[in-house]
């Protein structure tokens, strides 16, 4: 799960600190228009590779939380750490709270009432992004995309 703001019409990562956005870009481009700056660590390490842009919330489009699901064997499942490693560890970890899906599909006891499998993406039959609004947003649809088992590959290589 991450969040996600538009911001003159890009698509940032963001942090939320109360009611301004930290938002962070790779671009070089925004450091040179968009007033961003070179990205300072907690250690006080500059790096010249990334961006950062603290500002009010008002002054982006929208705010939304952003999700992966996977569906399995026709069955749409949360999903865990879903990033471009995944294409490198070649498998989703998928989890489920329904005892059932243990029998069904061969889920494992993670914790109580948790129930877990590694799928390899092969075995994957969609991708399912979801983005739910948030903050003053809230009240707005969800919006899903699905993407089809022939585009999956190409879609973790871009998160």
């Amino acid at each position: 799960m991450s969040v996600h703001c538009i911001y003159k019409n890009k698509v940032y990562k963001v942090s939320i600190n109360g009611d301004r956005l930290n938002l962070i870009s790779y671009d070089e481009n925004d450091k040179l228009t968009n007033g961003f700056k070179e990205y300072v660590d907690v250690i006080g390490r500059n790096h010249t590779d990334i961006f950062e842009k603290n500002i009010a919330i008002t002054k982006v489009d929208y705010v939304y939380r952003q999700t992966v699901n996977a569906i399995y064997k026709g069955k749409e499942f949360e999903t865990y750490g879903i990033d471009s490693s995944t294409l490198e560890k070649k498998y989703i970890l998928l989890f489920s709270m329904d005892y059932e899906d243990v029998n069904d599909y061969g889920f494992i006891k993670h914790e109580q009432f948790v129930y877990q499998k590694e799928v390899g993406l092969e075995d994957i039959d969609a991708l399912v992004e979801i983005k739910k609004p948030i903050l003053k947003w809230e009240n707005q649809p969800e919006s899903r995309k699905i993407i089809p088992y022939n585009m999956i590959r190409a879609y973790l290589s871009q998160i």
